[in-house]
């Protein structure tokens, strides 16, 4: 055995206060991966309630106004903002299911009146049969049922999820005051007046950006009304509807709104369908460069490279959830970064939206 001299410092390897620190250091990296581990497991529900959280928002965004129309408590103000929402997000599925049945009939028929002609041009007279013989092969097959079941499932937990937005956001719209000081009160001391702040900034940004959104989704429904109703396309109001809701998801919307109408067009004839994808462009070009400009001098205006990365980024963490909420994702983060980092660290000074001056 080693003998440790008399007033010889003990080697470094072998000292209590070392050891103690090597301990506190490996328990302090273990605590940080079980807690990076636990917020990748929950990133789902950490996306559920922050579609809560803008729920709530939207929810009393529209009761306020209610509640000074009709002179009635914010409690049933809620309740008549709540059954808005809830008509207008029924009724866009239901007439997005109707118009797209009715009209995936008609592009059946036409596919299997122009099948015939291209496998004559191209040299492939059985074209048409071996078509129907392969997609019989696959609907039969275990792929396409077991797709079907996923299919199935993924429809069920969307449904589930929305619910559980829909409610939760109820409940904070109903009492904000209470989760807000119930969550400030979990920080340390010197961080709570900071946070606070930061919550209450980016509450408001999220205001102003729903604000906005709803101007744009009203000048693209009527815009697009307006044009399937000269064009001559059946349900023009129904279609003006849907351009307007998908509008609300970033980047992908003006697309998914505007499926519909190019396939009604399609089943009606090139020439139809050529003039509703220059109406749909038409639409969104206006819409970029003359109502976005006038909107965002009021609202909250994100960089477009910045709005294409979120949308990037929240679609490869949380999916089609995470692009339907980047938009509102991106203004809490950016005003998060804003005030915390920005101001708070660096002390530089930052004006950002939603932020009172004065």
């Amino acid at each position: 055995m080693e003998r440790v001299l008399p007033g010889k410092p003990e080697p470094p390897g072998r000292s209590p206060e070392w050891t103690r620190t090597t301990v506190g250091v490996v328990l302090i990296a273990i605590g940080l991966l079980a807690l990076a581990a636990l917020t990748w497991a929950l990133l789902g529900v950490f996306l559920l309630l922050f579609g809560a959280i803008l729920a709530a928002v939207i929810l009393h965004t529209l009761a306020a106004p209610i509640a000074r129309l009709l002179h009635v408590p914010r409690v049933y103000a809620l309740a008549v903002a709540s059954c808005i929402i809830l008509a207008i997000a029924g009724g866009t599925v239901w007439l997005f299911q109707t118009q797209v049945q009715d009209q995936l009939a008609g592009v059946w028929l036409a596919a299997n009146t122009a099948l015939p002609k291209i496998g004559q041009r191209i040299g492939v007279p059985e074209l048409t049969g071996d078509v129907v013989r392969s997609a019989g092969q696959w609907l039969t097959s275990g792929a396409a049922l077991g797709r079907a079941a996923s299919i199935g499932m993924s429809f069920v937990g969307a449904i589930t999820s929305l619910v559980l937005v829909l409610f939760g956001g109820v409940y904070l719209a109903a009492e904000p005051e209470l989760y807000r000081t119930g969550f400030i009160k979990l920080l340390p001391a010197g961080a709570r007046a900071a946070v606070a702040d930061t919550m209450d900034v980016a509450g408001r940004a999220l205001k102003l950006w729903f604000l906005g959104q709803l101007v744009a989704m009203a000048v693209t429904g009527t815009l697009t009304w307006l044009a399937m109703l000269i064009i001559g396309l059946p349900s023009p109001v129904a279609l003006g509807l849907i351009a307007a809701v998908t509008e609300f998801i970033p980047l992908l919307g003006p697309f998914i709104g505007a499926a519909p109408a190019l396939l009604i067009g399609f089943s009606q004839g090139m020439p139809t369908f050529i003039w509703v994808a220059v109406a749909f462009i038409g639409i969104q070009q206006v819409e970029s460069n003359v109502i976005q400009p006038l909107i965002t001098n009021r609202s909250v205006s994100i960089p477009p490279a910045l709005l294409l990365f979120s949308v990037i980024a929240f679609a490869t963490l949380f999916g089609l959830s995470g692009v339907i909420l980047a938009a509102p994702l991106t203004v809490c983060a950016y005003v998060a970064v804003a005030k915390l980092y920005v101001h708070r660290t660096l002390g530089e000074p930052v004006q950002v939206p939603g932020e009172k001056v004065g």
